[in-house]
């Protein structure tokens, strides 16, 4: 996930690949216009360490912080989220179920894809 200062992908950016519990730890303040997800889903969040709230952003690019149903321009933290796959069998006979575990504030949530 790439995140961008400026809409429309311009400015300072930051680029995570996995758990970022806090973006100023990376020199990255806490100003997110726009972000371009490369691949899966992720969970950002609007303040560091994984709280408050949350919002769940999927392959594609979001350019400006409306498309991801943001009230402002803060973000503080993000993580990838978490994906489970069972495969079919080898002639075709079970479809493969894939699901994301989502983090709740009751708990993980398993959504079914």
């Amino acid at each position: 996930i790439t995140l961008y200062e400026g809409k429309h992908f311009t400015g300072r950016k930051l680029e995570v690949f996995g758990d970022c519990d806090n973006f100023q730890d990376r020199g990255f303040m806490n100003r997110v216009n726009s972000i371009h997800v490369e691949s899966g889903a992720w969970v950002c969040f609007d303040h560091p360490d994984f709280r408050g709230q949350q919002f769940i952003l999927e392959h594609g690019d979001y350019p400006d912080f409306f498309r991801w149903n943001g009230h402002n321009d803060h973000m503080g933290s993000c993580r990838p989220a978490g994906m489970i796959c069972v495969r079919g069998d080898l002639e075709g006979n079970v479809p493969a179920l894939c699901s994301s575990l989502l983090p709740s504030p009751k708990g993980t949530v398993l959504v079914l894809m």
